[in-house]
């Protein structure tokens, strides 16, 4: 009698615990689950520069690595403006030089024998300018007795003691005199000149070049290495490189083809970067958390639980979108949540539909 007393109120209390389970659990929230559709970041590849394909090393479909080469194009004139640009450094680099290390002993010695006395020694530009200055005084001379003899005959033509002749000879002789007179003038301003220019040569040689000078070389300098550097940069363009592990998902070029400057060369798929964009009802984003973990099922396999997490919450809630059904069709007003899926084994693929259930805590 006792134990069926004892078996009793065992099964009492157990019942008891049940309904006060089940009364617990019909006060607790649906577990939050949603709906999507995998998504892959697509990347777009192309070169700044163009030109004609010389090679395409990767097929549709293929896995390519960071760096590797998908496309290369003619580089034969990017090739020729880096040597050219390299030449310009060059030049620009040697005349810099020049001017921060001043005139040679040389140059100076040059400058100073054309322009300055030194000892019993005259410049030749000394030189030529008093030669000059000499001729001008014997070409005065010869034009003053020309000019004396022509007004002798003047008074004996004019008694017919000379012929016409005789004087129409001695005005042309003046004539003669005053145009080279005129010429030497010519002659001596032209010495004085070229004297001047040497006495600037002989100080400019001698102070060295003026700070402005060198600071405009090193400018020039500064100019073709950025010109060099641009070049380079141009050539690196020849060749069309993928920026990430990605697979090939549309590239339909031959060698022959002629690209413009930044045309799309090949559409990219970032197969480990996936990723599923739910939306979920205004009344439960407060039991979304960056970080949480969720669970995904697909239709090809719906044994099997793939894993991810929540990497971004959007700020700004909206009314639910055509094109997403979620298990609350009532609740309108959704907020977008995105999910970073893990896809290590590479078994999920962008456009496959999937569940979404988010694991609490």
């Amino acid at each position: 009698m006792a134990a069926r007393r004892g078996i009793l109120l065992i099964l009492v209390l157990t019942g008891a615990a049940g309904l006060a389970w089940y009364g617990w659990r019909s006060h607790l929230p649906a577990p939050l689950r949603a709906s999507g559709v995998l998504e892959a970041r697509n990347i777009n590849v192309g070169s700044k520069i163009g030109g004609r394909v010389t090679q395409v090393r990767v097929r549709e479909g293929d896995l390519v690595q960071v760096g590797q080469v998908l496309v290369e194009f003619d580089g034969a004139e990017q090739q020729a403006r880096i040597t050219q640009a390299k030449g310009r450094v060059e030049l620009a680099r040697a005349n810099l030089d020049k001017l921060e290390a001043g005139s040679r002993p040389e140059d100076i010695a040059e400058s100073e024998a054309a322009a300055r006395r030194e000892g019993k020694t005259q410049g030749y530009r000394v030189e030529e300018l008093a030669g000059a200055r000499a001729d001008l005084q014997r070409a005065r001379a010869d034009a003053d007795n020309a000019r004396i003899e022509l007004r002798r005959l003047e008074g004996l033509v004019s008694r017919s003691l000379v012929s016409r002749q005789a004087y129409d000879a001695a005005a042309t002789r003046l004539d003669m005199a005053q145009a080279e007179v005129r010429r030497q003038q010519h002659a001596v301003e032209a010495a004085e000149g070229r004297l001047k220019a040497a006495t600037a040569a002989m100080q400019r040689t001698e102070r060295g070049f003026r700070k402005e000078e060198i600071e405009a070389a090193r400018g020039d300098l500064l100019i073709a290495e950025g010109q060099l550097r641009e070049a380079e940069v141009l050539w690196a363009e020849h060749e069309v490189t993928s920026p990430a592990a990605a697979v090939v998902e549309v590239l339909d070029l031959r060698p022959g083809y002629l690209l413009p400057p930044n045309a799309i060369v090949a559409k990219l798929l970032e197969a480990d970067q996936l990723f599923v964009m739910v939306y979920v009802p205004e009344t439960r984003i407060g039991a979304v958390h960056l970080g949480q973990a969720v669970e995904l099922s697909v239709d090809f396999d719906p044994e099997r639980v793939f894993h991810g997490r929540v990497e971004q919450i959007r700020q700004q809630a909206e009314f639910l979108p055509r094109n997403v059904q979620t298990f609350e069709e009532r609740v309108h007003q959704v907020i977008g949540v995105k999910l970073r899926v893990d896809n290590a084994d590479g078994r999920l693929r962008a456009g496959m539909h999937t569940d979404v259930s988010f694991l609490p805590g």
